[in-house]
This record gives C-alpha cells, sequence and structure tokens, in this order.
C-alpha cells in the first residue's frame, strides 16, 4: 500500500451552480442519467446482483483486479446536491467468494488529498464509501476508505448513533491501489483505483456464515468534504435537503449470488 501522507494538485473550481431546488430538476436528470423518473428528487431504488467467484480468480491482487475489470462496472454518477457540481468520474466492481467481499473503485478527479490513519475523517479526503444493512436490520454499516486504502467503518441506526468498529478489525481489510497523475481526459487531474477485500468477520454485530444467498440493502459513494472541490455523489439517489449519506431509504436492494 502506499505510504504518502498527502498529495494535491489545484486547477481551477468550477463555481457552484445558481438557482433554487425545485428550478434544477433539469440538472438532476443529467447528473443522474438513466433515470428518467426524478420527481421531487426521489427516484426508485436500484437492485445490484453480487456474483460469486472461484478461488481461482484470487491467486494474486493483479488477476483477482482483471477479474473484478471483466464483471460489470456501476457508474457512481447521481448528484442529490447539484450545487456541488463536479466533473468528478466514478464506478464500482463488486464480487465474493462466500468469505470475502471484493470491492473495486475506479475514480478520475481533480484533486487528491489523503492522510494516514484509521477511523478518522476519511470523508474529508479523496474517498469511497460502502454502506451495507444485511437482514432488513435497522442498523447498517459504514465502511469508508480514502485512495491510500486507510478506512474507517462505523455500526449504527443513523448518522447521531454511530459505534466505531476496533481498530484489530479495521486493520484486517485489505487493499491495493493504484494512483495515476495527468490521466483525466489530458487535463489536470488523478486517475485512481482500489481494491478492497472485506472479510465477512468485519460485520461484527452479524454472525455471517457466508455471503452466499444473502440479501442485503446498500448504497456505494464518492466524496471529498475537505477536497478544494467538495463534491457527493452516489450510486443510488439521495433524497435529503443537504449532503448525507446516512440515508438509509436510499439504500438499494443487493442479492449475494
Amino acid at each position: 500500500m502506499l505510504t504518502w501522507s498527502s498529495l494535491t494538485r489545484k486547477s481551477k473550481s468550477i463555481p457552484p451552480l445558481s438557482g433554487d431546488r425545485s428550478s434544477s430538476l433539469q440538472v438532476m436528470r443529467k447528473l443522474c442519467p438513466g433515470n428518467p423518473n426524478i420527481n421531487h428528487f426521489t427516484l426508485p431504488l436500484k437492485k445490484l446482483e453480487i456474483p460469486y467467484i472461484s478461488a481461482i480468480a484470487m491467486e494474486t491482487a493483479e488477476k483477482l483486479i482483471q477479474t473484478l475489470q471483466s464483471l460489470n462496472s456501476f457508474p457512481i454518477r447521481c448528484n442529490p446536491w447539484p450545487e456541488f457540481l463536479t466533473d468528478t468520474k466514478a464506478s464500482f466492481s463488486i464480487a465474493h467468494n462466500k468469505d470475502l467481499i471484493f470491492l473495486k473503485y475506479h475514480v478520475q478527479e481533480k484533486y487528491l488529498i489523503a492522510n494516514e490513519g484509521y477511523n478518522g475523517n476519511i470523508h474529508n479526503d479523496s474517498c469511497v464509501e460502502f454502506f451495507v444493512a444485511f437482514d432488513g436490520d435497522k442498523g447498517y454499516y459504514n465502511l469508508e476508505f480514502n485512495c491510500l486504502g486507510f478506512s474507517k467503518i462505523g455500526y449504527g441506526k443513523d448518522r447521531s448513533e454511530r459505534v466505531l468498529l476496533p481498530l484489530e478489525i479495521v486493520k484486517k481489510l485489505r487493499s491495493h491501489s493504484r494512483i495515476s497523475s495527468n490521466l483525466m481526459d489530458d487535463r489536470d487531474g488523478f486517475e485512481w483505483e482500489i481494491l478492497l477485500i472485506i472479510p465477512k468477520q468485519t460485520f461484527i454485530y452479524h454472525q455471517i456464515k457466508s455471503f452466499g444467498e444473502i440479501k442485503a440493502r446498500g448504497n456505494f459513494y464518492k466524496c471529498g468534504d475537505g477536497l478544494p472541490q467538495p463534491h457527493f455523489l452516489s450510486w443510488n439517489m439521495i433524497n435529503s435537503e443537504n449532503p448525507d449519506f446516512h440515508q438509509r431509504e436510499s439504500f438499494g436492494e443487493l442479492a449475494f449470488k
């Protein structure tokens, strides 16, 4: 894993959109394409099947990355708060082998900031996130990762009732990241990807014997609260007045095969 403590590059910021939320519906349709039924900022919840992959695909990190790249990639392109307009692009691929979740993000963005440390303010860095709830539980896990693989994991019923997982659990997650500069459509910026390997033991409030055939709900995010160009993107649309990923009602359906 890379060990840079901080990395940033400056470029011109995009000004925020003007106008009230009702006048932004057309913008919303553009920022969350493929979802024509935007009405009062509420969209149908998405459904996602998470495929099983065999041990052969996990011999090396490179082989695992290649396997995930051969699967469907899902864009994280909904922008629930269009006043934070951004040209950041993000997508993810996900699979499991019954004992582990394999989650790969691919990101292009103008700025890159990352700090070392676990269970800190990861959302202020160049950050990707995965929120998941199992078995109809009202509680859910928030898993947050910066581009270097440092993570924060919590559990609770809402934003205000979060309990951070013990560091010995958080540090058991494995990651593999790559970062390149000047590769964003020939403009200044960064392109990075991160592979995350999440063991079933991470979810300490649930006795998960196998991910096979499990039903869950969740959402996937890209953010950077502390970047010069803050942004808040999601896989499934969020209905909230202000930026807040802790909206369980926005979780889509996840079916582990």
